[in-house]
């Protein structure tokens, strides 16, 4: 479906890939400081999902917007790197967090056998909310252990980016749609303490 309406010039995009890029150093700076404990399972499927992703909307013809989807899975990889560097940026490993990597994985090998554009976009995108389960998790009780201007940078940076569409098809748009909801999400988790404030609310109507 084509939009005739008001769209920010596509140039925009790249407006978005150097605000998504800035926005992710403060997060590796306070990866290598200890500060900040990427979870490793989250963010390796971050990046390995998006990678696919960008693969197949190149496949089908998505244009600029193609992108936004490959500095998903550049930005990811550094962070894991810097986890692995410091030897401190991590997080304990639980059976549930191995599981929603598996699931992530099954999206993936759908994939696989299905090879359809829009179907495939949609099982990954499946596939990376249950990879950002154990982030999301972690961010509710722990929000001190992560780094929230990341998230607002990657929020821009994915709305920015669908701003910029004029064609609205499914692989165009569902993913940094998705990312932009991701994201904003993890921001009012962790800069406002959202988990905690919730949890806080039911003890007390509880008690």
């Amino acid at each position: 479906m084509r939009d005739n309406g008001l769209v920010l010039p596509s140039w925009f995009v790249y407006v978005g890939v150097v605000v998504g890029v800035v926005g992710i150093l403060p997060y590796l700076r306070d990866t290598m400081r200890g500060v900040t404990q990427p979870h490793r399972v989250t963010w390796f499927l971050w990046g390995f999902i998006p990678l696919v992703t960008f693969l197949i909307q190149i496949h089908v013809g998505v244009g600029i917007q193609a992108l936004m989807t490959f500095t998903y899975f550049a930005t990811p990889m550094a962070v894991l790197v810097a986890s692995f560097a410091a030897g401190r940026g991590s997080w304990a490993i639980a059976p549930v967090d191995w599981a929603c990597g598996a699931l992530s994985l099954v999206g993936l090998a759908v994939y696989l056998v299905t090879a359809k554009g829009a179907l495939a976009i949609g099982l990954l995108i499946v596939a990376d909310f249950f990879a950002a389960l154990p982030t999301l998790r972690k961010s509710f009780s722990h929000p001190e252990s992560e780094t929230w201007t990341a998230f607002l940078a990657g929020f821009i940076s994915a709305t920015l980016t669908v701003a910029t569409i004029t064609d609205w098809n499914f692989a165009t748009y569902a993913f940094p749609a998705y990312i932009a909801v991701q994201n904003f999400t993890e921001v009012l988790l962790i800069r406002f303490h959202l988990g905690l404030r919730l949890r806080a609310r039911a003890s007390t109507e509880t008690s």
